[in-house]
């Protein structure tokens, strides 16, 4: 009964979370909307027994993709110093893409609903032949073997998303320290003891995840993403700057995980007669050097994103 109840809270809290994230009247409680939506969610995938996606869901879609909505709204009221009236969405229209919403999601349900079902589901199937991996996580297992060429093209797509915002985006200054940096103003007090507490502490949890992934939940994905939190915790705080340029460091650890990954693949291909596929008795250190890359390079590419720059540099 009271897992029922629970389940019930869940779905209710996040149907009004989602509700309230797009109708509030203020762009920021929306965005303070989507950000507890997100905690909602991971809730949700964690009642659902899927931890891995409930830290992925708390740490991009809760924590860098909020703290990203939050310096973008800090850069509007920048710019927009007088007091212009918020544009207001049309009630009819607003219902209208609701009703068209709801339809779509009501036939894609049945579609799904009256499907029928295979005899051996693809998550079966993959835990079925978990023994024959060097990992024991089947989520790490199904993200670097059984699936590894839709995580390579993610990897791609998270590059191309980059690219795309350094074109299109100029730096998002707001995405910097508060206004302590301004002449005459210095910075609070516990600023720098809480640094010095929490860097080491978010590497250690990074470096845990990362090394966890093979045999609980954790991974690359989501030790980059906390990775990324401390270099968006440092970009606040002013210990690093950004700039239009980056170097070549920098581009190099960018593309350094589809880079390790590609060249994975192509050494399953000259062993074992097909791309993405590891030799024999080389699969447990070739997945740990793997996500060690992916790491690395979705941790700055995060890192960068919220910082809307080229590149970082050390604060002066």
């Amino acid at each position: 009964m009271m897992d029922w109840w629970l389940d019930s809270l869940l779905v209710l809290g996040l149907l009004w979370l989602a509700w309230q994230a797009v109708s509030a009247p203020r762009v920021f409680r929306s965005v303070v909307m989507f950000i507890v939506f997100g905690l909602f969610m991971s809730l949700c995938w964690a009642r659902l027994a899927a931890p891995d996606l409930a830290l992925a869901e708390a740490a991009i879609g809760a924590g860098l993709t909020g703290a990203l909505l939050l310096s973008a709204y800090r850069a509007l009221l920048a710019r927009h110093e007088q007091r212009l009236p918020e544009p207001r969405v049309s009630r009819p229209l607003a219902g209208l893409i609701a009703v068209l919403c709801a339809l779509a999601f009501g036939v894609l349900a049945w579609v799904l609903l009256t499907v029928p079902g295979v005899e051996t589901p693809a998550g079966r199937e993959a835990l079925a032949r978990m023994d024959d991996l060097a990992v024991d996580n089947p989520v790490t297992g199904v993200l670097l073997v059984f699936r590894a060429y839709d995580t390579l093209m993610e990897l791609g797509v998270l590059l191309l998303a980059l690219l795309g915002a350094r074109v299109v985006a100029e730096p998002l200054r707001a995405s910097g320290p508060g206004p302590w940096q301004r002449p005459g103003l210095r910075e609070p007090v516990l600023v720098a003891p809480l640094l010095a507490l929490l860097v080491p502490l978010i590497v250690l949890v990074a470096g845990y995840l990362l090394w966890a992934g093979t045999s609980a939940p954790g991974g690359a994905f989501q030790a980059g993403a906390v990775l990324a939190a401390l270099g968006v915790l440092l970009r606040l705080t002013g210990r690093v700057r950004p700039t239009m340029n980056s170097s070549f460091h920098e581009r190099a650890l960018l593309v350094l995980g589809l880079a390790v990954f590609t060249v994975a693949g192509a050494l399953g291909f000259g062993f074992e007669g097909y791309m993405l596929s590891y030799p024999a008795g080389w699969s447990y250190p070739i997945i740990l050097v793997v996500e060690s890359a992916l790491m690395l390079s979705i941790a700055l590419t995060l890192a960068l994103l919220f910082s809307g720059s080229g590149g970082l540099r050390g604060g002066e």
